[in-house]
């Protein structure tokens, strides 16, 4: 790009080397993140259109996806060993051009505009429902960004090192709620099987694939990560999402019935509201805002890091102007006057299809990148053998 230009300024090799030493992670510290990022995509969001796509099935499509993601894992794994952990930009520049490296890497960040988008409106959402009814929206969803911008601007490892901190407790929590409401668990309300047929159930798998499909931020960072991906790394970051899209989808029917449980916004939320300890400690859902929020900071700030770190900003300043636009556009459609019902309309049939899409069509095409740089490299050798 243009030097000193006034929208984007990218490192050179010898920079990004460095910065790679001074902020790398594990690839269990990226597993962690993965946990709270896609977790609560697969944990929360896509649990209601899910359950009114596939009913008390749903837990069938989320297998099926889980199968399928398992293949697609060893594609991801093809992929990051053909680019040997060097950065998505850098390496589409090398293999296919500039244009083509910008391209893909803006759908990126459009990509990453719609999920910030999306998690935030989500969260405004619950907020307002659960305990701010009466503060104005801009409040919170301007307390959101900054927080969420002031940590994508520190590094990846403290990012890292947060998420271990919230994660614990989320965790803690989860398995809290789920142990006490065993007592109201009816699981007689997952049978029939199949009493609406197969075709619900294929049709269910979109949902949760919008959330596997999230794991191409494997890809986005690995330049980040100190040591090499293993298949069995992925393999069991597909397992603990598997976990934990099950879990609130199957406490949402057995503890509600799958037609309420289809009403209901945010089901996995709904069933803190069933908490008691004996007769007189009850009202624990206050547990779930910890819950969420921890989940969603994390999530936002993943993606406004990715926003950034994906075009290789190396001057300070010009990475608030990716950030920026995001936020700016992420506040307008937050706060814009379109009804819940409307958006969640938008969510179901648009944007949880159209995500899964994007991350499925990305991942090809980087393979066929993959292959005819391979095909290049053998072609070299060929005349010298």
């Amino acid at each position: 790009m243009i030097k000193n230009g006034l929208i984007f300024s990218f490192q050179k090799e010898g920079d990004e080397k460095k910065m790679q030493e001074k902020d790398t992670i594990t690839v269990f510290q990226m597993s962690l993140i993965i946990m709270m990022v896609i977790g609560l995509q697969n944990h929360v969001i896509v649990i209601r259109p899910l359950i009114q796509t596939a009913g008390r099935d749903g837990w069938m499509s989320v297998l099926i996806t889980a199968s399928i993601t398992l293949v697609w894992g060893i594609l991801i794994l093809y992929i990051q060993k053909g680019m040997n952990q060097e950065h998505l930009y850098s390496w589409l520049k090398k293999q296919a051009g500039k244009p083509i490296a910008f391209i893909l890497c803006l759908f990126i960040y459009i990509y990453c505009v719609i999920l910030v988008t999306v998690t935030l409106k989500e969260t405004i959402t619950w907020t307002s429902i659960t305990f701010l009814q009466h503060t104005p929206i801009i409040i919170p969803i301007i307390m959101m960004i900054i927080l969420c911008i002031l940590a994508a601007l520190t590094s990846l490892r403290t990012i890292a090192i947060t998420t271990f901190f919230l994660l614990f407790f989320v965790v803690v929590f989860g398995f809290f709620v789920a142990i006490t409401n065993l007592q109201v668990k009816d699981y007689s309300l997952l049978l029939p099987i199949l009493e609406n047929g197969y075709f619900p159930v294929i049709k269910g798998t979109v949902y949760p694939g919008a959330g596997m499909g999230e794991l191409l931020i494997l890809l986005f960072l690995q330049h980040r990560f100190s040591n090499k991906i293993r298949y069995r790394n992925i393999f069991w970051n597909i397992i603990i999402l598997t976990i934990l899209t099950i879990g609130p989808l199957i406490g949402g029917i057995i503890e509600f019935g799958p037609k309420e449980a289809g009403i209901q916004r945010f089901t996995a939320f709904e069933e803190w509201g069933l908490v008691s300890l004996g007769r007189y400690v009850e009202h624990l859902d206050f547990l779930s805002i910890y819950q969420w929020l921890s989940g969603a900071f994390i999530r936002i700030t993943v993606f406004f890091f990715i926003s950034v770190e994906i075009f290789l900003i190396k001057n300070k300043k010009l990475k608030l102007i990716p950030l920026f636009l995001i936020s700016c556009t992420a506040m307008i459609a937050v706060a814009s006057p379109i009804s819940d019902f409307t958006f969640y309309r938008i969510l179901k049939d648009y944007i949880l299809p159209g995500t899964l899409s994007f991350c499925f069509l990305l991942s090809f095409v980087l393979t066929f990148i993959v292959i005819r740089a391979n095909v290049r490299k053998s072609e070299k050798r060929g005349p010298a053998s």
